[in-house]
C-alpha cells in the first residue's frame, strides 16, 4: 500500500468516479411521472387561463413531489403536507422581506437554522425542510410591487402543493401496504445476495489462499431496519390488526432468523481448517448456499407481487452436506466432520424458516401460528418527535451545528448576491442549500455531483434554445425532463441534476425567453459549490478523525453486550431469550453500522498517505466478524452441551475485560493493555465440545487482530 498521499489529480479523479457512481437502485419512473404531471399541469393549466404566477403552481408542485419519499400512507400525507403550509408560510415570508435587505439578511439565518433542525426526524424532514429554504429564498430573489401579492404567492403555493397531494395521495395512490411489501422483500432480496456471495467464496476462495469470507453485509442490517421502520409506522397509519400487516411482520422477522443462521452457517463453513476442507463437502455447501440464494430471491418476488403467491418448493436442507460427510472425507479429523455437521443442521434450520416464510406468503400457517414459530415482537417502537429535537440542540451536535453553518452561509450569500447585483443570484443561495451537508465529505461529493450535472445540463439546455421557441413545445420537454430527472434522482446525483437543470430554465425562465440563462446557471452554481465548501471547512468543521473514534468504541461496547447476552443465555431455549439475543444482535450490527458509515465519511476528507486507514479498515473488518462469529456462538446453544457453561463464562469474562479496554484505548488515543492469558492462548485450555472450542478459538482470535488493529492505529495517531 502507498505511503504517500495522492496526487491532486487521482484526487479529484477519485472524486468523479464517485461522484458518478450508480447507486444499486432501479429508476422511479411512476415517482417520475407523478412529478411531471404535478409539475407541467398547473402551469399548463394557468396559461390557458392567463393565470399570472403559474411558476409558483408548478415550483410547489414539483417540490411537493419530491417530499413524497415513499412509506406508508400516513407518513407520507404528513410529509407533503408540512411542506405545503410551510412552503407557503416561508413564500410569504420571503416575499414581504424581498428588497429589504436588513430584513432578508437575519431572517434568513433564522430560516435556514430552523429548516436544517427539521433533519432531526429524519429523511422525510430533511427533505421538507431543504425545499422549505429553497422556496423561502427563491420569492425573497423577486421583490414584488405591494405586500398584498405575498399572499397571492403564498396561495398559488398552498395550491400547488394541494394538487401535488391530489396526484400522489388521491388519483395516483400507492397501497398502504406495498411500501412495506418492498421493504420487507428488500430484505430477502438483500441476504439472497450475502448468501451468493458466500456460495461464491465456497466455490472459487475457499481451497486457496488468501480469499477471506464476503463480509456480513450492512446493507442486509440497513433493509431490516428500513422494513422494521415501514411496519412500524404502517401499524401506527392503519387501526387495528390486519392479516396483510401481520403477515408482513412475521416474514420480517423470519428474514431476521434466516440472518442470523446463514451468518453462523458462513462462520462455520469458513472456520474449517483450509488444509482439511473436502471437495465434495464444499460443493454441497457451494450448492445448497445457491438453493438459498435462489429461495430467498423467489420469496422476495412473491412478497411483491399483491395477491394470491404462487407456492414455493423448498427442496433443500442439509441432507447433500451429510451425504458427502458420510462418503468420507479426505481428512478424517474429527473436528472437521463435526464442523461440517453443524453446518448441515443450520442448512436444515435454513430450511425450516424458509418454509416457514414461503407457507406465510401461502397463508398455510395463519400469521397467529406463525409468531408462535419465530417470536415475532411488537414491530410499532413511538417516541415523541420533540425528544429528538431536545438531544440535537445539544452544544456538540453536529445537526446543530450544520444548521448554524447552513444559517450563516445562506444569509451571506444573500447578502453577497445584492451587494454584487448577481442576475440570478437565488440560483447560488439554492445551491449552498442543497449542497452544504453536516459532514465535510458529504459536502464535497454533492459538489462534484451538482457542479458536474449543472455543467451537463446547461450544455444540453443550450442546444436545446437552438432548436425549440415554440411554447407548447417547451411545455412538452419540461414534462419529459422533470419525469426523467425524478426517475433517476435514486440513482444518482449528478444524473437528476442533468435533468434539472433545463427543467428549472424551462419553467421558471420560461417568461424571461432568454435560453442564455443556462450558462449564468452553470456560473451560478459553481459560486455556490464554491461557498458552501469554504463553510464546510470554515465554520464549526467537526474532522472524521475526531468523530470516528467514538463510533469504534460504541461497536466495541455493543459487541460485548451481545457476548455478553449469548453468554449469559446459552442455555436458555426460550422464545424470550431468542428476543433478547436478537435485539442484541441487531444493536451490535447498528454499531458496527455506524462506524462503518463514519468511515465512509473519513475517505471523502482524508487528504494524507493510505497506509494511515489501514488499520482502521482491519478493525472495521474483524469488529464485523466478531459479531458474525458471536451469532454463530448464539445458534450453537441449541446443540451444545450444558456442561459448557462454567468455560463459556470464565471466556466471556475475559472477552469483556477485553473490549472494555479496547474501547477505552480507542477514545483515549492510547495503546491497549496486553491480552489476558486466556485470549492470548486462543482459549485451548477451556474443556469444551470440538465445535464450542474452535467457535471460542475463533473469538479469541479475532480479539488478538482487533487489539493489534487498534495498538496499530494509536501508533499511527500519535
Amino acid at each position: 500500500m502507498s505511503t504517500s498521499p495522492p496526487t491532486p489529480l487521482r484526487r479529484t479523479l477519485t472524486d468523479v468516479r464517485a461522484a458518478t457512481a450508480l447507486a444499486p437502485a432501479r429508476p422511479a419512473y411512476a415517482a417520475g411521472l407523478r412529478a411531471a404531471i404535478a409539475t407541467v399541469v398547473p402551469l399548463l393549466v394557468a396559461q390557458l387561463l392567463a393565470i399570472p404566477g403559474g411558476t409558483w403552481l408548478s415550483l410547489a408542485g414539483f417540490t411537493g413531489t419530491l417530499a413524497n419519499k415513499g412509506g406508508p400512507y400516513r407518513t407520507r400525507a404528513a410529509s407533503m403536507g408540512a411542506l405545503t403550509l410551510a412552503g407557503a408560510l416561508a413564500v410569504a415570508l420571503g416575499t414581504l422581506s424581498a428588497g429589504r435587505i436588513p430584513l432578508a439578511v437575519p431572517l434568513t439565518f433564522v430560516v435556514a437554522v430552523g429548516c436544517s433542525l427539521a433533519r432531526v426526524w429524519g429523511s422525510a424532514g430533511a427533505s421538507v425542510g431543504i425545499s422549505v429554504l429553497n422556496l423561502f429564498v427563491i420569492a425573497l430573489a423577486f421583490p414584488v410591487h405591494n405586500d398584498r401579492e405575498a399572499l397571492t404567492r403564498a396561495g398559488l403555493v398552498l395550491l400547488g402543493g394541494l394538487w401535488a397531494m391530489l396526484v400522489s395521495l388521491v388519483l395516483w395512490p400507492l397501497s398502504p401496504y406495498r411500501p412495506v411489501r418492498l421493504a420487507v422483500a428488500a430484505c430477502y432480496r438483500a441476504l439472497a445476495l450475502y448468501a451468493a456471495d458466500v456460495a461464491r467464496w465456497a466455490s472459487e476462495g475457499a481451497m486457496r489462499d488468501p480469499p477471506d469470507l464476503p463480509p456480513v453485509g450492512v446493507s442486509v442490517r440497513q433493509a431490516l431496519e428500513d422494513a422494521r421502520a415501514a411496519l412500524a409506522a404502517t401499524r401506527r397509519g392503519v387501526p387495528g390488526r390486519s392479516g396483510p400487516g401481520e403477515r408482513l411482520i412475521v416474514l420480517r422477522e423470519i428474514v431476521d432468523q434466516l440472518f442470523g443462521n446463514l451468518v453462523a452457517l458462513a462462520e462455520v463453513i469458513e472456520t474449517v481448517p483450509r488444509e482439511t476442507r473436502d471437495a465434495a463437502a464444499q460443493a454441497a455447501v457451494r450448492e445448497s448456499l445457491n438453493a438459498v440464494a435462489a429461495a430467498l430471491r423467489t420469496l422476495a418476488g412473491r412478497i411483491e407481487v399483491d395477491g394470491d403467491a404462487e407456492p414455493v418448493a423448498i427442496g433443500w436442507d442439509g441432507s447433500s452436506l451429510r451425504r458427502a460427510v458420510a462418503g468420507g472425507l479426505a481428512d478424517p479429523d474429527a473436528s472437521t466432520r463435526n464442523l461440517y455437521l453443524h453446518a448441515a443442521e443450520l442448512f436444515d434450520r435454513l430450511a425450516q424458516y424458509t418454509r416457514v416464510a414461503a407457507d406465510t406468503l401461502g397463508d398455510v400457517y395463519p400469521p397467529s401460528t406463525a409468531e408462535g414459530m419465530v417470536d415475532v415482537g411488537d414491530a410499532d417502537s413511538r417516541t415523541s418527535p420533540f425528544a429528538a429535537l431536545r438531544a440535537v440542540l445539544a452544544p456538540h451536535s453536529v445537526i446543530l451545528r450544520h444548521a448554524l453553518r447552513l444559517g450563516v452561509v445562506t444569509a451571506a450569500a444573500v447578502w453577497l448576491t445584492w451587494a454584487l447585483d448577481l442576475k440570478r443570484g437565488y440560483w447560488v443561495t439554492i445551491t449552498i442549500v442543497i449542497i452544504l451537508q453536516p459532514y465535510t465529505g458529504a459536502t464535497t461529493l454533492k459538489a462534484m455531483q451538482r457542479v458536474l450535472g449543472t455543467m451537463v445540463g446547461g450544455t444540453l439546455t443550450a442546444l436545446l434554445g437552438a432548436l425549440f421557441h415554440d411554447p407548447w413545445a417547451i411545455l412538452g420537454l419540461a414534462f419529459v425532463f422533470s419525469a426523467t430527472c425524478v426517475a433517476l434522482l435514486p440513482l444518482n446525483y449528478a444524473a437528476f441534476s442533468v435533468f434539472l437543470t433545463p427543467t428549472f430554465v424551462l419553467l421558471a425562465e420560461t417568461t424571461a425567453g432568454d435560453w442564455h440563462l443556462a450558462g449564468l446557471r452553470i456560473v451560478n452554481t459553481l459560486v455556490g459549490g464554491g461557498l458552501s465548501l469554504l463553510g464546510a471547512r470554515l465554520l464549526w468543521p467537526t474532522p472524521e478523525w475526531d468523530r470516528l473514534p467514538s463510533y469504534m468504541a460504541a461497536s466495541l461496547r455493543a459487541s460485548r453486550d451481545y457476548l455478553r447476552a449469548v453468554i449469559e443465555r446459552f442455555a436458555d431455549r426460550s422464545p424470550r431469550a431468542g428476543r433478547e439475543l436478537r435485539e442484541a444482535r441487531r444493536q451490535s450490527g447498528l454499531a458496527v453500522a455506524n462506524a462503518d458509515e463514519s468511515f465512509q465519511r473519513l475517505l471523502g476528507e482524508h487528504r494524507g498517505p493510505h497506509a494511515e486507514l489501514a488499520p482502521v479498515m482491519t478493525f472495521l473488518t474483524y469488529v464485523r466478524r466478531l459479531t458474525a462469529s458471536t451469532a454463530a456462538l448464539a445458534v450453537s446453544r441449541h446443540s451444545a452441551d450444558p456442561g459448557a457453561e462454567p468455560a463459556l463464562r470464565r471466556f466471556g469474562e475475559a472477552a469483556e475485560r477485553v473490549l472494555d479496554d479496547l474501547a477505552s484505548a480507542v477514545v483515549e488515543r492510547r495503546a491497549p493493555a496486553p491480552l489476558p492469558p486466556l485470549i492470548e492462548a486462543g482459549a485451548d485450555d477451556l474443556p469444551q465440545s470440538p465445535v464450542l472450542r474452535v467457535r471460542l478459538a475463533r473469538l479469541a482470535g479475532q480479539l488478538k487482530t482487533l487489539h493489534d488493529a487498534i495498538e496499530s492505529w494509536s501508533t499511527r495517531r500519535n
